[in-house]
């Protein structure tokens, strides 16, 4: 999705926002980078709305690696305003590397976020334009 609409530099200035009934709206900001190693730090979260506050439901931060077999996408933090969950399992070094905080919360959150992935798929997101 990112590079159809432009590539990281075009939606770190201008984040999408995919609209896909009935479900909640999919937000893809870039939050940080780039690094020394071309990395991009990304926000992928499904938005509602509760007492006017926007709510994140969940919203998974990535590390995002380009390289020549192929970008890794790896989860940082996880957060669902809803249950006021939020957990940082990893960090990033300054030279756009993982800095591993909890490598089971880690685990967790990756198959999580693979699930996240296919149902993203099969309800349509990733044809959004």
């Amino acid at each position: 999705m990112i590079e159809r609409h432009g590539g990281f530099e075009a939606v770190k200035t201008d984040y999408l926002r995919l609209e896909n009934p009935p479900f909640m709206r999919l937000v893809i900001e870039v939050i940080g980078g780039p690094y020394p190693n071309l990395a991009y730090e990304v926000s992928v979260a499904h938005y509602g709305e509760q007492n006017g506050d926007a709510m994140r439901d969940p919203e998974i931060t990535f590390l995002v690696v380009p390289s020549a077999e192929g970008t890794t996408w790896t989860p940082l933090t996880f957060e669902n305003s809803y249950l006021g969950a939020w957990q940082v399992v990893a960090t990033v070094t300054p030279q756009g590397f993982v800095n591993v905080k909890d490598a089971a919360q880690l685990r967790d959150l990756t198959d999580f976020a693979s699930q996240w992935d296919r149902n993203l798929k099969a309800q349509g997101f990733c044809k959004q334009e």
